[in-house]
């Protein structure tokens, strides 16, 4: 797994996220976490960019994902009421 250099959390696991997950956490207003673990990567999309059709995501994908440190993604998650244990 990728390791990301994070100014608050330090060396941390690499994650996959919209880039509206990285908007909630500059001003925390939720925007929904749908989550999961594929291949043993933390991913997770906002509420908006969850119910886009497959197509409509695959045309913005370029422009939508990002990577983010795990401690931030769980914080994202916190901040939509979602735990990740």
């Amino acid at each position: 797994m990728a390791k990301l250099q994070c100014g608050t959390h330090g060396e941390q696991d690499a994650t996959v996220v919209c880039r509206h997950i990285i908007d909630t956490l500059q001003d925390g207003e939720p925007r929904g976490f749908v989550w999961n673990r594929a291949d043993g990567e933390f991913q997770a999309l906002c509420t908006a960019c969850n119910a886009l059709s497959d197509d409509a995501f695959a045309a913005a994908e370029a422009e939508i994902i990002r990577l983010l440190c795990f401690g931030c993604f769980q914080d994202a998650a916190a901040l939509n009421g979602v735990d990740i244990a």
